[in-house]
C-alpha cells in the first residue's frame, strides 16, 4: 500500500504543478465515498488530450511509463482521458468535462490531497458499468456502500446519466429503483 501512496503524492505533485485538471474516479474514489474495501490501485481522470503531457512530466522525472492510446500506467496509478463504455454500436461517453470539473472535490487518500470526482459521477459510471466479481470488479457493491454513506445530489446525477445517455437505460434504472434513489420528475 505505501508504495502506491508514495506514487500517488508524486503524481498529484506534477499534475497539479502543470496546472492539469483531473480527478480520482474507480475503486478508489468509491472507497473514500462507500464501503473501505482494500485500494489495489488508483484510476485518474484527466482532461481530454492530456496524456502526452502526463506522459511527458513522468518521463521528465525519470519515471518509466506504459502508455497506449487510452491509458498511461505507472505503478499502481491509471491514468485515463477518456473512459465512455461501448455495449455494442452504441457508446456512453464519460470523460473530465466540466460539470465533472466543478464538482470534483480535494480529499486525503493514501496521505495526500487529491482531486476527486463527486459520488454521483462515481455512480452514474459503476451503474453503467455493472461490472462483478466475475470481471474482478465491484460495480454494484460500490454504488451500495456510496448510497448508503452519502445523500446524492440527484439533480446532478440526472443531468450526468443524461450526458452519458445512460438516463434511459434499463439496467439503469432499474438499479437506481432497487437502491432507492428517485431522479427529479423533470428528468424522467
Amino acid at each position: 500500500m505505501s508504495l502506491i501512496a508514495g506514487n500517488l503524492a508524486i503524481v498529484q505533485r506534477l499534475l497539479d504543478g502543470d496546472q492539469m485538471a483531473w480527478a480520482v474516479i474507480g475503486g478508489a474514489a468509491a472507497h473514500l465515498y462507500g464501503d473501505r474495501r482494500p485500494i489495489n490501485d488508483v484510476d485518474i481522470l484527466v482532461e481530454r488530450g492530456a496524456l502526452p503531457r502526463v506522459i511527458h512530466l513522468l518521463q521528465q522525472s525519470h519515471k518509466a511509463v506504459q502508455a497506449d492510446s487510452g491509458r498511461v500506467i505507472w505503478r499502481g496509478i491509471k491514468l485515463f482521458e477518456d473512459l465512455t463504455a461501448r455495449f455494442g454500436s452504441v457508446s456512453y461517453p464519460f470523460w473530465l468535462d466540466e460539470p465533472m470539473r466543478q464538482h470534483r472535490r480535494r480529499m486525503p487518500l493514501l496521505g495526500t490531497q487529491v482531486f476527486v470526482a463527486a459520488p454521483e459521477d462515481i455512480v452514474a459510471h459503476k451503474l453503467l458499468l455493472q461490472r462483478g466479481p466475475e470481471q474482478g470488479k465491484h460495480d454494484v457493491t460500490d454504488v451500495a456502500g456510496i448510497v448508503r454513506r452519502h445523500q446524492l445530489d440527484v439533480q446532478y446525477l440526472s443531468v450526468r446519466l443524461r450526458s452519458m445517455g445512460a438516463l434511459e437505460l434499463d439496467k439503469v434504472r432499474s438499479r437506481l429503483n432497487d437502491f432507492g434513489i428517485v431522479l427529479p420528475a423533470t428528468v424522467i
